[in-house]
């Protein structure tokens, strides 16, 4: 479920995949690719495929819940499923939204910046109510930038997740989480004013109930 980057709403009669094509080497010389993924990048359109959705670990939150989305690389696909359905929701039905944070990764801008036209146009369409957020590590030399820094400079985390019940999804390889929750930590520790600095228990307390869910491979 994590590789879906549809909404159903926005578009029911279809499913979309955001998919890393999985290559390594081998000893014996030569690259090889994963099974699933170089079957499905060697599909051509009219191609016909027998599967079944297999439920994930993410419940997509209700649109008066403030949202802080964390992906890196092809991490990014649940959180367009989560963005196109509150897209869908304003522009279709007309209904008011919270504000939604979205943080992306990735090594490179120029080729390797998923959805790139379609996030910054909603970026400046929506303004309003959705912020983007990109790190990308290897475009400039000596100088690494990952999302989970942005996430410590940034306030969002902050108004969304600690000054209200916002829901934080997170979705990237298994290097993400740890990173990510020092961050959050970080950017409690240096927004909060109320003398209450314990933001161990702070963010421990969005997994605990739930208010932090994560797909990571």
């Amino acid at each position: 479920a994590y590789s879906i980057a549809s909404a159903p709403s926005a578009s029911p009669n279809s499913v979309e995949l955001c998919i890393l094509i999985d290559t390594y080497w081998v000893e014996e010389g030569g690259i090889r690719f994963g099974l699933t993924c170089d079957m499905l990048r060697k599909m051509h359109p009219g191609d016909h495929l027998r599967c079944r959705i297999k439920p994930g670990s993410m419940e997509p939150p209700s649109h008066d819940q403030q949202v802080v989305c964390v992906g890196i690389g092809s991490g990014l696909a649940p959180h367009m499923g989560f963005l196109r359905e509150r897209v869908h929701a304003v522009t279709v039905l007309g209904k008011e939204v919270a504000t939604f944070s979205l943080y992306f990764g990735n090594r490179f801008e120029r080729r390797e910046f998923l959805y790139s036209d379609e996030l910054k146009k909603y970026a400046v369409e929506h303004s309003s109510w959705f912020k983007l957020h990109t790190a990308f590590s290897r475009d400039t030399i000596g100088k690494k930038v990952y999302v989970q820094d942005l996430v410590a400079i940034t306030d969002d985390a902050f108004v969304n997740l600690f000054s209200n019940p916002g829901m934080l999804y997170v979705c990237g390889n298994r290097n993400l989480p740890q990173p990510l929750r020092n961050s959050l930590k970080t950017c409690y520790e240096r927004l909060c004013t109320d003398g209450d600095h314990n933001a161990e228990a702070v963010v421990e307390d969005l997994f605990v109930h739930g208010r932090a869910q994560q797909e990571v491979w």
